[in-house]
């Protein structure tokens, strides 16, 4: 999910399967971002081939959280692992909007029943998201234009 960390609206959304490791669709999730001056991004986005690619491919600013299983020694890392890890240290205070899209995936779940989407036959996932993240955006966007605080969605979709 690509999310506009200051207005918290959704940029881009994609799903995929359980077997599919994040870093596969990395690239997309970086081109989504393009004319933002961040990348945010768990460790499971801290490898050599998702750096080359912001640092080849846009002007944002990587700030990933850093795998510790692959260590953090910079004696030993690639030349764009040390420079990731030096941002990482250098950004951090940034780091902590990333937890931004762990906030709007839970109120996805529980405001618009996101969860049990899952357990239905005959499901459409990307109709299904599609529409609750239409129904966020308004709803963020109904509280910027209203001066409410952007993440006051509880009393407009109807749970209190």
């Amino acid at each position: 999910m690509s999310l506009d960390a200051q207005n918290l609206l959704i940029q881009d959304w994609m799903t995929t399967t359980a077997a599919v490791h994040d870093s596969t669709v990395a690239k997309a999730q970086i081109d989504s971002g393009q004319g933002y001056e961040y990348f945010l991004a768990d460790s499971a986005y801290d490898s050599q081939q998702v750096y080359r690619y912001i640092f080849d491919r846009s002007s944002m600013i990587p700030v990933i959280d850093t795998n510790k299983r692959k260590g953090i020694s910079l004696e030993k890392q690639s030349q764009a692992r040390w420079l990731d890890i030096q941002l990482r240290q250098i950004y951090a205070e940034k780091y902590k909007n990333r937890w931004e899209i762990e906030r709007t995936i839970n109120i996805l779940q529980e405001y618009f029943n996101l969860e049990y989407i899952w357990y239905v036959r005959n499901r459409n996932y990307y109709a299904i998201l599609g529409l609750a993240i239409l129904a966020y955006n308004l709803c963020v966007m109904f509280n910027i234009l209203n001066n409410r605080p952007h993440r006051k969605v509880a009393d407009i979709v109807g749970c209190y």
